[in-house]
Order: C-alpha cells, then structure tokens, then sequence
C-alpha cells in the first residue's frame, strides 16, 4: 500500500510539468508534495519529508506574492 502511495506521488508530479497555466502547475505540484510528505512519514524518511515541505513553502510563497495577478 505505502509503495503505491509513492507511485501516485511520482504520477502527480510528473503530470504536473505537462500544465501550461503556472497556477495549474503549482498547485499539482503541490498535491504531489502533500503526497510525498504523507509517503515520508509513513516510513520516517526525513530527506523526503524536508524536501517537499520546502517545496510546498515554495508554491505558497509564489501564491501569496502573485495572488493580485
């Protein structure tokens, strides 16, 4: 069951750089990075974990600065 929540983790992200509309792309990315970050902790590796939470700091900081645009 975990390896195939890293699969979908892996589709999404994927599928997220085939997006042409940056919003899209973001917030796909974003559901990827949630999914990874549920996939680390469920086996308590903190490299994956780290990463995608500053991933996910990355793509709200992109939406706070360009929510007016």
């Amino acid at each position: 069951m975990t390896e195939i929540l890293g699969w979908i983790a892996t589709a999404v992200v994927l599928l997220s750089f085939t997006i042409h509309d940056m919003r899209r792309l973001r917030l796909m990315n974003m559901l990827g990075c949630l999914l990874w970050i549920g996939y680390g902790f469920i086996l308590m590796i903190k490299p994956v974990i780290f990463v995608n939470v500053s991933i996910l700091i990355i793509h709200s900081y992109w939406f706070i600065k360009n929510k007016s645009a």
